[in-house]
């Protein structure tokens, strides 16, 4: 079974989800209820840090597509976080998942979006 860890931290109130490792079938539904439960009902959105995320699987995808979903019905914005070099920044690409979410470079910058937001 892969393993992909969820850690998260809060940073002007903000929450900032960190998923270490990779997200593949065996894990994408576990992977979501970690980052559902972090969101907030009140609050502007989330950002989800895929710095330390190595591999992202279709199921990965559609994971990440579902939690836009909820965050978009709920009027809250997902901002995802993957540096410029990240392989999985192609895979995002590539399958338009920046067509529907905010994606940057780093922490910094999703916290400014967020904040305006």
């Amino acid at each position: 079974m892969t393993i992909a860890t969820v850690s998260i931290e809060r940073r002007d109130a903000l929450p900032v989800v960190h998923v270490r490792g990779e997200i593949e079938l065996p894990n994408s539904d576990a992977v979501r209820t970690d980052i559902l439960a972090t969101v907030p009902p009140d609050g502007p959105g989330m950002i989800l840090d895929l710095t330390q995320t190595t591999h992202l699987d279709s199921s990965g995808i559609r994971m990440l597509f579902e939690v836009a979903e909820r965050l978009r019905v709920r009027r809250q914005l997902l901002v995802l976080v993957a540096n410029e070099e990240a392989l999985i920044r192609r895979v995002i690409a590539l399958t338009k998942l920046d067509d529907v979410v905010l994606l940057v470079a780093t922490v910094d910058e999703a916290l400014t979006i967020l904040q305006t937001a």
